[in-house]
């Protein structure tokens, strides 16, 4: 039965599609221009190439682009990097395994490397013209090098190019010759294809070089490839293509084909003049860029030629000189021309028919709104107005003016349901209809707007309308609930969709009140109790439920306009929205199926998803668009259907019909590539050289580390994943660890991550991304590092403890002299006399001798209170001794130099004074004890008696 379903779609495909529409795999190939209006800065293309990363770097006629799918970046010299390059007409590229870009241009050869971002020149010595046509990196890593004059290589021990000559090279080695093309063969020997010099043989074991036999008159090689088989082509300049053979040895050649271009075969080569070649792996097939656009050979059967080119209606492309084709990591060709820029094309096979049920192929525009297939294999196709019914040659159209909204199957009669605007419910058989219910004819009505028909596992049937719920028992019972007393209001909404549960119970679907549980006994209508989920109680995110899905293992799934997938939780009760923790297309899932698998398969408002939901892959999500070969990304309402392993959905324009046993996954490989890095808004790599490497020394993609310091506040990192095949679909996923809970997720046009003002410290930046159809790849890591103001450095707390330390002892010290000075003031407070007795005892208790000179010493001081010339040597003088005795007396006896006795005896005296008179002022009392300045009166008397003059005449004065 299946067979015959299939054998169905493919004669009702084969009737409405017009012929001579898949005779080849190549036919309608949908090729993709990148050009200026798509950002590309000049359309003269000479290379595409894909290096190791995923970049593709396109060399022009103007200058050098890498392009990651979205953005463009250049490198030539201009107002903005002059003399970057030595020449801005590039020709070729290519990077050996040390990260360094090779860039030949007409005027000679520059390197990038990749990792600092450091551009050089490179000047070969010996020749006269320095225009590089091509380049080889060998599998060993050594560069060889194509000029107009000659073969070169790179020296890496002397860093130096190195001209290979007769010199250090044997035997016919290419001097002054125009090398045009380079190939590494499968023996790891050079074949280097020249202009009108034909075909030579670089030895690379032997370091010698082989010539071999002109291959026709003109003998230009201009591009030279070997296929998957080991077969080489070689592509001349006006000759057309050649199918070699070599010898055992290498040293003969022969051509086992030619293929040219006949101007009266349509299949034959489009040109003979080729540029380019390369080998489409999915379609085993050649690739030729000639100079009238692309010819496309199917290796299986050689010599049929299909040609896309500007002047043919059937395979258009709107080129004419293309210089090179190239396949990349993910199976797309590209191809590079003069004038239109780069064009790209998936070859791989579609899993997916689509099947246009009305109008002529791919013009087909009307709304699939419903459908139903038959066990026959019959489909029964509601439209936007109108329903046809097929069935082998037999095509029925039913109610063609009025809109169908749903068409289901009852088991219990063997009929067909449908629900028709206005028209109540319709029972068909093989397309005819037999009964028709409506409100004026039936109890279980409500409105003849009907939108669903749904019959239970007991026969019942269940009718979601535009006034509520109705029922028709298998026993002939009937009941529009609306008209039943003391039933809940709910039962009385406007109803879109039924579903059973495993339980029996049913879950309905409203138009904007969300959905509706209805449990109880399900044969007893005045039994049934209601439940309401709804944004309103916080049970379902939106209101609006679109449609039901019970699966193998009873979980109930809602699709939703707003917040997608939801899913009912038994244990809370409620519905919670599933999309973004499985990471599903767009906002809206409007049909859903389940294949035998239990995987489930959602069409959404962008795209058909397949979700899986149990075993070892659980929570993987695939993605599929137009780019798979969809009619269209948005899948409408209830309308699709799953019967023995094919699934059917439907659109705008037509049925999507595939088989889920045999779809085929492409697991590409996702190039993820941290593309800038922006600190304070400016480029890494454009900063000044010193500033960068503070940040990193290597440029943005070779980061494993950001070093951020404290001068800055914010930093910007992007990101791209390099699949070009739908870059806009991408998307990705980002988190700071150490300061994000979660990942942030962000679709292609928000492929960066800002974070501002962190706190210091270290952090792990992590990034991955998924392509079109959801395959997440590797998470990327980054260390970042964000320094510390120069204040909360090490060193800086390092201060901060010395300093800490300092200021205790400081405070320690303060507090001691105070103690120090309280116990002063309290001895002058309460015992100035007891003072004055202890000093003069100091002075008394001497031995005689001693006794009578301090008492001689104090008399004599005392005679010349007032004078305040009196000084040491009038001191001396009247004590009749010398200067040094009278020093070593006066130490010994009072611990004070002679100075020092001196003005201890003046402050002694002063304090008698005041003493005697309370009212003496200050400047007076200086002057009478001998000093002619009352402020150094003031400080030396402090410093004797830790007090102010002022304060002892007060204290004196209580005292008394």
């Amino acid at each position: 039965m299946k067979t015959l379903r299939l054998v169905l779609i493919v004669l009702i495909t084969s009737l409405l599609v017009p012929a001579g529409m898949a005779r080849t795999c190549f036919d309608g190939l949908d090729f993709k221009q990148f050009s200026t209006p798509e950002g590309l800065p000049n359309s003269m293309v000479h290379q595409v190439y894909q290096d190791r990363d995923g970049y593709i770097w396109i060399s022009t006629f103007y200058g050098l682009f890498r392009y990651d799918g979205y953005e463009v970046r250049t490198f030539k010299s201009n107002l903005y990097t002059p003399g970057l390059l030595v020449n801005n007409n590039v020709l070729c590229v290519k990077e050996d395994y040390s990260h360094r870009l090779w860039i030949g241009t007409h005027e000679g050869l520059c390197v990038l490397d990749k990792r600092t971002g450091i551009m050089r020149k490179m000047k070969l010595e010996g020749i006269s013209k320095h225009r590089v046509n091509e380049i080889h990196v060998t599998k060993d890593n050594k560069v060889y090098l194509g000029y107009i004059r000659g073969m070169a290589y790179y020296d890496e021990v002397k860093d130096t190019l190195v001209l290979m000559t007769r010199n250090n090279c044997g035997g016919e080695v290419p001097e002054q010759i125009n090398v045009q093309t380079l190939l590494e063969d499968e023996n790891g020997d050079l074949l280097i294809g020249t202009w009108q010099d034909g075909l030579f043989r670089y030895h690379l074991n032997e370091n010698k070089f082989t010539h071999y036999p002109p291959l026709d008159n003109i003998n230009s090689v201009l591009a030279l490839f070997q296929d998957s088989r080991g077969v080489i082509w070689i592509g001349t300049s006006g000759s057309g293509l050649y199918k070699a053979n070599f010898s055992s040895d290498k040293k003969t050649l022969s051509i086992e084909k030619s293929y040219k271009h006949d101007e009266q075969n349509a299949f034959s080569l489009p040109s003979d003049y080729i540029y380019s070649i390369h080998e489409d792996l999915q379609t085993h097939s050649l690739w030729l860029g000639t100079r009238n656009g692309v010819g496309i050979m199917d290796l299986v059967g050689e010599g049929v030629f299909v040609n896309y080119k500007e002047s043919d209606s059937e395979y258009y492309l709107p080129v004419r000189e293309v210089n090179t084709v190239f396949r990349d990591k993910n199976g797309l060709m590209w191809i590079g021309t003069k004038g239109a820029g780069v064009f790209h094309v998936d070859t791989r096979a579609r899993s997916f028919n689509v099947f246009y049920p009305r109008g002529n192929g791919k013009s087909f525009t009307d709304l699939i709104s419903t459908l139903y297939v038959e066990e026959n294999g019959a489909f029964w196709i509601g439209f936007g107005y109108g329903i046809d019914y097929l069935s082998g040659n037999k095509k029925i159209t039913l109610v063609p003016s009025k809109r169908p909204y749903h068409i289901s199957y009852s088991p219990s009669t063997c009929k067909v349901l449908l629900a028709v605007h206005d028209e109540g419910v319709i029972v068909c058989r093989d397309g005819k209809i037999v009964q028709q219910y409506k409100s004026s004819n039936c109890g279980f009505v409500p409105h003849d707007l009907v939108y669903c028909v749904h019959e239970d596992r007991k026969g019942n049937w269940w009718l979601g309308t535009y006034k509520g719920l109705g029922v028709r028992y298998q026993d002939g019972r009937e009941f529009c609930f609306s008209h039943l007393p003391n039933i809940d209001e709910l039962l009385s909404k406007e109803i879109t969709s039924v579903v059973e549960d495993n339980d029996g119970s049913l879950w309905l679907a409203t138009n904007n009140n969300g959905v509706v549980h209805i449990t109880g006994n399900m044969e007893q209508p005045e039994d049934l109790h209601c439940k309401n989920y709804c944004i309103e109680n916080g049970l379902l995110p939106v209101n609006t439920p679109l449609c039901f899905l019970s699966d193998k293992s009873g979980r109930i799934w809602v699709g939703t306009e707003g917040s997608g997938l939801c899913l009912y939780d038994a244990q809370n009760d409620c519905f919670k929205s599933v999309h973004l923790e499985y990471n599903l297309p767009g906002d809206m899932v409007g049909s859903m199926e389940e294949d035998n698998h239990g995987n489930l398969w959602l069409g959404t408002n962008q795209g058909l998803a397949k979700l899986t939901i149990t075993g070892e892959e659980k929570g993987r999500v695939r993605i599929f668009t137009v780019a798979d070969g969809l009619a269209d990304n948005f899948f409408n309402q209830n309308a699709s259907f799953y019967r023995h392993g094919t699934f059917y959905f439907g659109c705008s324009r037509g049925i999507i019909t595939f088989d889920s046993e045999i779809m085929k996954e492409r697991h590409a490989d996702i190039s993820l590539c941290i593309t800038d890095i922006l600190i304070d808004g400016k480029s890494l790599e454009k900063m000044e050289e010193k500033q960068r490497r503070e940040i990193s020394p290597l440029t943005a993609d070779f980061t494993d580390k950001l070093v951020i310091p404290a001068a800055y506040t914010h930093f910007t990192i992007c990101f791209a994943s390099l699949t070009y095949h739908q870059p806009q679909l991408n998307n990705y996923a980002y988190r700071l660890q150490g300061f994000d809970t979660d990942w942030h997720y962000a679709n292609a046009d928000n492929r960066s991550a800002y974070y501002s003002k962190l706190p210091s410290g270290e952090y792990i930046f992590q990034v991955r991304a998924a392509n079109e159809n959801g395959d997440w790849g590797e998470v990327r890591n980054m260390e970042i590092c964000i320094e510390p103001p120069f204040w909360a450095t090490w060193w800086a707390y390092v201060v901060y403890a010395l300093l800490t330390v300092f200021l205790f002892g400081l405070v320690w010290w303060e507090v001691r002299r105070r103690l120090m000075l309280r116990n002063r003031k309290y001895l002058q407070e309460g015992e100035t006399d007891k003072v004055h007795h202890l000093k003069l005892q100091f002075f008394t208790n001497i031995p005689s001798d001693d006794e009578k000179f301090l008492q001689d010493a104090i008399a004599c001081v005392n005679r010349h209170l007032d004078d305040s010339s009196f000084d040491v040597p009038q001191f001396v003088d009247e004590m009749v001794t010398s200067r040094t005795t009278l020093h070593k007396k006066m130490k010994s006896l009072t611990g004070l130099n002679t100075t020092g006795f001196v003005r201890s005896v003046r402050l002694k005296a002063a304090c008698r004074i005041m003493d005697e008179n309370k009212n003496i002022r200050i400047s007076e009392l200086a002057y009478k004890v001998g000093f002619n300045d009352p402020k150094y009166f003031s400080i030396c008397f402090k410093k004797e008696f830790g007090m102010q003059p002022t304060e002892y005449s007060m204290k004196s004065a209580k005292n008394a």
